[in-house]
């Protein structure tokens, strides 16, 4: 079975860059505010 999830780093390992890494971080905070927002005005609509 082919293994899809990828272990951590070792400690040989170089990190990413630092932007990189704040892209990413940056990228999934708006995600899960504009998933929240959705799911607030859906139920805002849906009491209304």
């Amino acid at each position: 079975m082919k293994v899809t999830i990828e272990p951590p780093p070792g400690d040989d390992e170089p990190l990413p860059p630092l932007v990189q890494r704040l892209g990413w971080f940056i990228a999934i905070a708006l995600a899960s505010t504009v998933a929240v927002a959705a799911v607030a005005y859906a139920l805002k609509a849906l009491l209304v």
